[in-house]
């Protein structure tokens, strides 16, 4: 199983990210670039040992070109595809399609 696909919208620094990945990926980047602040969003949504007080999002985690102050319109989004997982029927039960 690996991610796919990976989504986030209005989250720190991520306007709108929409990327595709293959089996293995690699994350390289100039400093202060989002390298951290992606993996945060990937914590927030597959970390369990993640505490629910760094799940609450705050002000300064809406990214810096939405009109402040934030409308109810205002949304951080972040989706993952997650693909290969058919092979392995625990996390098919869990991931799949119903039949």
């Amino acid at each position: 199983m690996y991610i796919s696909r990976i989504q986030i919208k209005n989250f720190r620094n991520f306007h709108e990210l929409d990327v595709e990945l293959g089996e293995n990926a690699v994350i390289v980047g100039e400093n202060k670039i989002g390298k951290s602040n992606l993996l945060h969003a990937l914590r927030l949504l597959l970390d369990p040992s993640l505490p629910d007080s760094a799940r609450q999002l705050r002000d300064q985690d809406f990214w810096d070109g939405l009109t402040r102050p934030l409308g109810k319109k205002d949304v951080i989004t972040i989706a993952i595809d997650l693909a290969d997982f058919e092979k392995d029927d625990r996390i098919s039960a869990v991931l799949g399609e119903p039949a």
